[in-house]
């Protein structure tokens, strides 16, 4: 999750240079149901994922997948 989507795809992209199917899956307005959601989708996924992202609690929160 992040709150700057251009700068979380250029970080992901540098780390995984294989990345496919970048996605925004969702969009909330505070940190917290950000990390609910981001929760959500990768246990019912099967996908991983890591708590946080740093950032104000009120803001726009994107919640991203990708493939690698």
């Amino acid at each position: 999750m992040t709150t700057d989507r251009d700068e979380r795809l250029r970080y992901w992209k540098n780390q995984y240079p294989t990345l496919k199917n970048w996605a925004i899956i969702s969009t909330h307005g505070t940190k917290t149901e950000a990390q609910w959601a981001e929760n959500l989708a990768a246990s019912s996924g099967g996908c991983e994922s890591n708590p946080g992202g740093d950032g104000p609690e009120h803001a726009t929160w994107y919640v991203y997948y990708f493939e690698y």
